[in-house]
């Protein structure tokens, strides 16, 4: 007890001595030095406890020193991005590791480890006159034990406390281990920094190359690092790494190791590095995707440990496109509402993926905002309402049993007679600005996303059809057997969606989504493959003619500002009940790509906000930067649609003359078919039976 309260009051004067002028902090930490010492050796003699035992695991039962190597991760191009675990590491013998290097190091860390026990009294005392020198910390005591002690068993907390078990740990170390021991546990343990930890992975991430094919100047970089990782990394500060390089080469000569024209020769060599993970950080959500589905598949130690090569589908500028999108935009979404009253104290959420609209390749996926605070992956776990973003499945189904865009349908009034007996309630679904238009056709009905006749129509085909057709687009959430499916109330993920829109731009050809392309194990042994596996879930003259639909609500509809993309593209967007959730799915003939937007709280994000408004933009934003230059793609045309001339408010045909024309776009045979009109009963219609399930939906969608 009386040590333990000692301790205390140490603790509390040294956190006090941090606030006095330069010189008498350096004579404080030099007095504590001392105490130290005092305490140590003193508890020892003393009698006190030797550090426990299960602080001091048998070599090979430290995890860090396991043989085997971790997974690596390879891009689209196959370029290595990251590895399947965030710290990277990799084991290498002493007898791998090059004279130069250990001697670099312990130059650099502790140049008489070879010489003294766990503690350097020497080394402590010419630091602390050197500290007192300079009236600054120019040097440490710590000697390599010491290091190893800290990194395998303890936190980096400054305490009294702590330092004194460092030591006794250190002194436990140097009984049981030698000294190549205990040089090559620190070798393969220490940070580098970047998720470098131990010499081999230093030197494969800053260089691209084992330790055995190091240059001296490379080694004296590395040698350089375990002291201050952020500070010294020559992939952020070269002026300062080469400046700790030159500290390093001096300390070299200092010690024997070098010769002083080795030296002089070996720093006029540039700082250069070959990073191996070039992108690494980019994609966490991605890489977490990757893990689970193999980890269930082969298994963890497999994959963590088994040094696989994992080929990728990932497209590295596709996915700095789409987390800089993400970022800023829900950055302006936040900057926008920031101190709204009941805003609540956790920010937007916001999430991306983007395919390949010909292979199902996922190209690019977003989770979240800030992958630090939320590891929730929400383009695959979150389940959303959709809203609007649905509809486009219901006019899908509808082409499918031989209506056209120019089928005329009414936007009037319409109510349906939920449950029944005192539980019976009333639905009467509403447009957006409770206004109604008469007469509209199917195609302005979906470009400007007007709800009554949507509903209309899944009534007038029935609600099964749209089920069917989403389950071949391969949606798998379960899905309301009600009319108010039309208006997006069944919650889906966001990868199901954009799966399915990708089946739209592919002509009806949906290709599920993939990440793995491959997975190569020890000896170039393919333990996995995965090709694209098309399946033609829907007739391409259908698919041609809801695209045709969908580039009008690009270009007068609600997806207006998709128009900045400069380029042919189909999409919708969705806004559900007061705006808790945004969504923006659209596509070119070469990538499709699918954005939400909101609180994984739900709430609203902004009375006045809309899809169209904050979502499009992103989208947008995403997709400029992901084609760039590239060529624009029109959507191609089957043989099998063709173009008629229509009046665009009435769906009739009509001639060049008629100012309202419009070419609209049919499958062969429906020309004859013209005019048509949908009609329906107007009020007390009965909605399809749905049980308990049965709730109102909310009154807006758009």
């Amino acid at each position: 007890m009386r040590r333990r309260n000692a301790a205390k009051a140490w603790n509390r004067i040294a956190s006090t001595a941090v606030r006095r002028p330069s010189y008498a902090r350096i004579i404080w930490r030099a007095i504590v030095v001392a105490l130290l010492l005092t305490a140590t050796f003193g508890a020892t003699a003393w009698g006190a406890p030797p550090a426990r035992e299960e602080d001091l695991l048998n070599l090979p039962q430290l995890a860090i020193f396991q043989p085997g190597e971790p997974s690596l991760l390879y891009d689209d191009e196959e370029r290595v991005f990251g590895s399947i675990v965030p710290e990277y590491r990799i084991f290498v013998p002493l007898s791998r590791i090059p004279l130069k290097l250990r001697q670099a190091v312990i130059a650099a860390e502790d140049a008489r480890f070879y010489e003294h026990g766990a503690v350097d009294l020497q080394g402590i005392a010419r630091a602390a006159v050197r500290n007192l020198m300079s009236a600054s910390v120019k040097e440490g005591g710590s000697t390599i034990t010491q290091q190893l002690a800290k990194t395998l068993f303890l936190g980096h907390e400054r305490t009294i406390g702590r330092k004194v078990k460092e030591l006794r740990l250190a002194g436990e170390l140097e009984q049981r281990y030698t000294k190549d021991q205990i040089l090559e546990m620190y070798l393969n343990s220490i940070y580098f920094g970047h998720g470098a930890y131990g010499i081999e992975a230093a030197s494969r991430t800053y260089f691209s190359k084992s330790v055995t094919e190091l240059t001296l100047p490379e080694a004296a970089l590395l040698a350089g690092l375990p002291r201050a990782p952020g500070r010294y990394s020559p992939l952020i500060d070269a002026k300062r790494a080469k400046a700790r390089r030159q500290y390093v080469l001096n300390r070299m000569v200092a010690t024997g190791a070098l010769k002083q024209a080795q030296a002089r020769r070996a720093n006029l060599a540039p700082v250069s590095v070959n990073p191996m993970f070039r992108s690494k950080g980019m994609a966490p959500w991605f890489v977490d995707y990757i893990r689970q589905q193999l980890e269930s598949r082969l298994g963890q130690t497999l994959v963590r440990q088994g040094g696989l090569k994992i080929y990728t589908t990932l497209n590295a500028g596709m996915q700095q496109a789409a987390v800089k999108a993400i970022s800023q935009g829900v950055g302006a979404i936040a900057q926008r509402h920031k101190g709204q009253a009941g805003g609540g104290t956790a920010p937007p959420e916001g999430a991306l993926v983007a395919l390949d609209a010909r292979t199902g390749e996922i190209k690019a996926l977003v989770g979240g905002s800030d992958y630090g605070r939320s590891q929730f992956n929400r383009v695959v776990q979150a389940r959303r309402q959709p809203g609007s973003a649905f509809k486009p499945l219901v006019y899908a189904a509808a082409f499918e049993r031989g209506l056209t865009p120019a089928t005329v349908i009414d936007d009037a009034p319409i109510s349906f007679e939920i449950g029944a007996g005192r539980g019976a309630e009333t639905w009467a679904p509403e447009n957006l600005d409770r206004k109604y238009r008469g007469s509209v056709t199917l195609r302005r009905a979906l470009e400007e996303s007007i709800n009554v006749p949507t509903v209309r129509l899944i009534a007038a085909i029935g609600v099964d059809p749209v089920i069917d057709l989403a389950h071949r687009l391969g949606i798998t959430s379960e899905l309301r057997r009600e009319y108010a499916l039309a208006l997006g109330v069944s919650e889906v993920s966001l990868l199901e969606m954009t799966s399915a829109y990708q089946a739209f731009a592919n002509r009806g050809s949906l290709s599920p989504p993939f990440a793995i392309r491959r997975v190569v194990g020890p000896g170039e042994v393919v333990l996995e493959e995965q090709l694209p596996q098309p399946q033609q879930v829907l007739r391409e003259e259908v698919a041609f003619v809801l695209t045709s639909v969908l580039e009008g609500v690009v270009e007068r509809g609600t997806g207006k500002a998709a128009r900045r993309i400069g380029r042919p593209v189909a999409a919708k967007t969705g806004t559900t009940q007061a705006a808790e959730d945004l969504w923006f799915l659209g596509y070119t003939p070469s990538v499709v790509a699918g954005i939400w937007l909101g609180y994984d709280q739900r709430r609203p994000i902004g009375s006045h906000e809309t899809a169209g408004k904050v979502a499009a933009p992103i989208w947008v934003d995403f997709m400029k930067r992901s084609l760039g230059d590239s060529p624009a793609e029109p959507f191609l045309q089957p043989e099998g649609v063709v173009q008629v001339l229509v009046n665009r408010k009435t769906g009739q045909p009509t001639s060049s003359t008629d100012p309202d024309a419009f070419e609209e776009y049919l499958i062969r045979g429906q020309e004859a078919l013209l005019p048509s009109t949908l009609a329906l009963p107007t009020t007390n219609a009965s909605p399809p039976e749905t049980g308990d399930s049965a709730v109102l939906p909310p009154p807006h969608s758009r």
